[in-house]
């Protein structure tokens, strides 16, 4: 099975960055040294699990994918040896754009942490009770389609039939359900907790953010049938 293209994806800031330097990874097993440095099975391994699952499996089971696979790895490390040896690494320009991708990927890492815990809360103290947030009735899903008729629109402007959109208006009233409950869990907490609010602070942050263009909506998917044919109530 031929590999579309792997150089496509091996050329990717992300996967040249990966290789500038030996792997830590548990598989320290050599599969080729480039000058002084080594290309090892972690690194390959590394690699692989970035790729498509079907290009995955092309590099798994095809010797002749694997080598080429191999082949770009090798081309990537040679090009970062090329900017070292000219001194690339070294320049102001290029280490202030690492220091600004450091900081950025320790925010990405602290608000991924962030999320994790606070699902994991969320998780212990309302998962019974998120089990039994009923569906919504078929005559509360046309209430909320009625109450919210402007909004069921096509980027062009054509509104949606209910049948369209029904079971997008499900999700949205089960999650808004959902959110609910998570309204009222943190209200109880900052109840007990001690707060304070800068509100000159608030206003000039808020001043600084750049406007939207439109107000939000929705934001309900056109389905394939609406779209082709702009059927409507």
């Amino acid at each position: 099975m031929k590999i579309q293209k792997i150089t496509t994806v091996l050329s990717t800031l992300a996967l040249a960055a990966a290789l500038f330097g030996c792997s830590s990874g548990q598989d320290g097993t050599v599969l080729a040294r480039v000058n002084r440095a080594k290309i090892t099975a972690a690194d390959f391994k590394r690699q692989i699990e970035d790729l498509q699952p079907q290009m995955q499996q092309a590099v798994a089971s095809d010797p002749k994918a694997r080598k080429e696979f191999l082949d770009d790895l090798i081309g990537i490390e040679v090009v970062l040896q090329e900017a070292k040896r000219q001194g690339l690494d070294k320049d102001p320009e290029f280490k202030k754009r690492q220091e600004t991708l450091k900081k950025e990927m320790e925010r990405r890492i602290r608000d991924d942490a962030r999320n994790e815990l606070f699902n994991t809360l969320l998780k212990k103290e309302l998962a019974d009770k998120l089990k039994t947030i009923p569906e919504p009735s078929e005559q509360e899903m046309r209430e909320y389609y009625t109450k919210n008729i402007d909004k069921m629109r096509t980027p062009d402007g054509k509104k949606l039939a209910y049948k369209d959109v029904a079971p997008q208006i499900k999700r949205r009233m089960v999650a808004e359900k959902q959110r609910d409950l998570y309204l009222d869990y943190a209200k109880g907490l900052k109840a007990k907790a001690k707060i304070t609010v800068d509100e000159k602070a608030l206003e000039t942050a808020a001043a600084s953010v750049t406007q939207p263009g439109l107000p939000g909506g929705l934001e309900l998917q056109t389905p394939p049938a609406a779209a082709k044919e702009g059927k409507t109530k």
